[in-house]
């Protein structure tokens, strides 16, 4: 039965921050761009074997995530979204979690009130992203392929209302039912070419920014934490071991926003941002000594 929440919520919905993506504030220092890469061999390393041309992925389409029932995990929360004219909107939102009067016995939220607004916001990734008009539980996410990838800074909504506390972060799409067996391979086969894409585009940046130091180190330890992460997103989606659909998705993510970089530059956080024009300003005076 659906209810009309109007209880108090958790802070809002973070932004995503997608391992190697553009910094979405404002602040920061921005890389030019640079011509484009020359083709080159690397050896393997930490960071894996490139091959062939930076590429710069086109990102999904909402059209992609339109009239489907997208699941939490495939198995959890459920959102469907359509158009209204221009306008994406949410005609579905039902949020799974756990009850706040009794820790561990499972809730559901049917959200009442349909259909919820969605506001665009820019995501500094290359993807497409939104936020959802819904004050119980705001939160932004990314439009993937046929997936949606929200983040809420860990924390969970209590719905006081519905005496319930969900959470909304992880990988919205293809629920358990519609895994298809035989395939299984294809499915692992395009997340091998989406990671030479991944390690093509991360050398690419590496060696365009390699003389600036913050930058070539941010560069680095945004790679190296991808896998970290991937795989904390992923742990619970179902059947991941056996499709690998959720890090397909990721990956894809991931060189989308390797792929702006490259094509706008690389935006440092605030504090890496001023060390950098220390060490500048450090260097200029060593210089002209």
């Amino acid at each position: 039965m659906a209810i009309a929440i109007v209880g108090v919520a958790s802070p809002a919905g973070a932004q995503l921050a997608l391992p190697g993506a553009v910094a979405p504030t404002p602040e920061g220092t921005v890389t030019s761009p640079a011509a484009k890469p020359k083709k080159k061999r690397v050896s393997s390393g930490e960071m894996g074997e490139a091959r062939g041309p930076a590429i710069m992925p086109k990102a999904p389409s909402e059209d992609t995530i339109v009239g489907k029932s997208l699941k939490l995990d495939g198995a959890g929360s459920t959102i469907e979204l359509a158009r209204a004219g221009a306008d994406l909107q949410v005609t579905k939102l039902a949020l799974a979690g756990d009850r706040l009067s009794r820790s561990g016995e499972e809730c559901r939220v049917d959200v009442a009130g349909m259909p919820l607004k969605l506001t665009q916001r820019n995501s500094g990734s290359g993807l497409r992203r939104y936020q959802i008009e819904f004050p119980a539980c705001p939160f932004t996410f990314d439009v993937l392929d046929g997936a949606i990838l929200v983040t809420n800074e860990g924390k969970a909504c209590e719905i006081k209302d519905a005496d319930c506390r969900a959470d909304p972060s992880g990988l919205w799409g293809m629920a358990e039912t519609e895994f298809d067996p035989k395939k299984a391979p294809e499915m692992l086969g395009a997340r091998a070419r989406v990671e030479k894409t991944v390690r093509g585009n991360f050398r690419a940046l590496y060696d365009r920014n390699k003389k600036e130091k913050e930058i070539r180190n941010f560069v680095v330890r945004e790679q190296a934490g991808f896998s970290s992460w991937r795989e904390e997103v992923c742990r619970s989606y179902a059947k991941e071991s056996e499709f690998g659909y959720c890090a397909l998705r990721l990956t894809e993510a991931r060189a989308i926003a390797l792929g702006a970089q490259l094509a706008t530059g690389i935006k440092l956080p605030a504090a890496l941002e001023a060390a950098a024009t220390d060490d500048g300003d450090a260097k200029g005076k060593s210089d002209k000594k």
